[in-house]
């Protein structure tokens, strides 16, 4: 079994170099955000190649620095998982994945998100299965 650790964290500060009155502040920011994943990947007997175990954790942070045409917005965390991997019954094998994005399904509207000004919330919990056959 192989473990990955992977963290980033992602920011961007954009200002004016005019000294008008109001804010400095450049619009369409994105807010910062802090990624982090812990990845397995592993194989079980002769029957699951490839197999892989995700766990993500997003914290996106308040949007506070902000122009004089937008608003500020409240940060959030995300809850993801996934599985999946190559599975092999005989001459048939497909691949397969079960994913679960926003697991705890906070309501949350993103910064930069068109839908921001009519308050409409980014989707909620959501479970994605994948499969593919390889014939």
């Amino acid at each position: 079994m192989i473990f990955h650790l992977e963290s980033s964290f992602e920011t961007v500060t954009g200002k004016k170099q005019s000294r008008s009155l109001g804010s400095n502040f450049l619009q369409l920011i994105p807010a910062n955000n802090w990624n982090n994943s812990l990845r397995a990947e592993f194989n079980v007997k002769s029957w699951l190649k490839d197999g892989f175990a995700t766990f993500n954790v997003s914290n996106t942070f308040n949007q506070k620095n902000v122009s004089g045409f937008e608003t500020k917005s409240n940060g959030y965390t995300l809850v993801n998982f996934g599985i999946g991997g190559d599975i092999k019954f005989g001459k048939t094998a497909f691949n397969i994945n079960l994913n679960g994005n926003n697991l705890l399904n906070k309501s949350y509207i993103a910064h930069l998100s068109r839908l921001k000004t009519d308050e409409i919330p980014n989707i909620g919990r959501n479970i994605v299965l994948g499969i593919n056959f390889n014939i």
